[in-house]
């Protein structure tokens, strides 16, 4: 895709890096596991290898799914607890999320990617904790780009909302939502049409 190729061509170091892109790809469920593999299937994969991809404990549909839609080389499947579940409390998922991301820490780090691709629920935000924290520390020069979904019309996800201040790049499907978020935002057919 476009705007992902370029965002990760315009950041200093991976600008002069070589290619392929190590892909960490954090699949969500349901209807944002089929958004995440349709992208997955429209860009060009041997720019992003190896692929890893990242799932939830409880999510076992989507690993057929990627194991199903994942024809390419290169690519392996990990799984991480999930930071927060249906009707969980924020309250209580403030722990679960903890956990999360304490258990995901070594599979990022022995990863240590150039790019987090992610959409949907929380399953990313502790992934893309990790990955920004290993960004600050200059251990890894990654960028995480946000996929929000095409259902969110008028406002940005919690999860969005959460990444707007780690993600490099949130791509929206709806030009309202990039009117109201700014510069760190981009419509879809942004970068198509660019």
């Amino acid at each position: 895709m476009y705007l992902i190729f370029q965002n990760l061509t315009n950041t200093k170091s991976l600008k002069k890096s070589k290619q392929p892109f190590r892909t960490l790809v954090v699949i969500g469920s349901g209807g944002h596991t089929a958004e995440m593999l349709r992208l997955m299937n429209s860009m060009n994969k041997l720019k992003f290898m190896p692929r890893l991809y990242l799932l939830a404990d409880t999510d076992t549909t989507s690993r057929n799914r990627v194991e199903n839609d994942e024809n390419g080389l290169d690519w392996s499947i990990a799984i991480i607890p999930r930071s927060r579940h249906v009707n969980q409390s924020y309250l209580t998922s403030i722990f679960s999320t903890i956990y999360a991301i304490f258990i995901t820490v070594p599979t990022v780090i022995s990863f240590k990617p150039d790019l987090v691709l992610c959409n949907g629920p929380g399953t990313c935000v502790p992934v893309c904790l990790v990955a920004f924290i290993m960004k600050l520390f200059h251990y890894a020069d990654t960028s995480i780009i946000f996929v929000e979904s095409i259902c969110r019309v008028k406002s940005l996800s919690l999860t969005g909302k959460l990444m707007y201040f780690i993600a490099d790049l949130i791509i929206v499907q709806w030009p309202e939502l990039r009117k109201k978020y700014g510069h760190r935002v981009k419509y879809l057919d942004e970068g198509l049409n660019s």
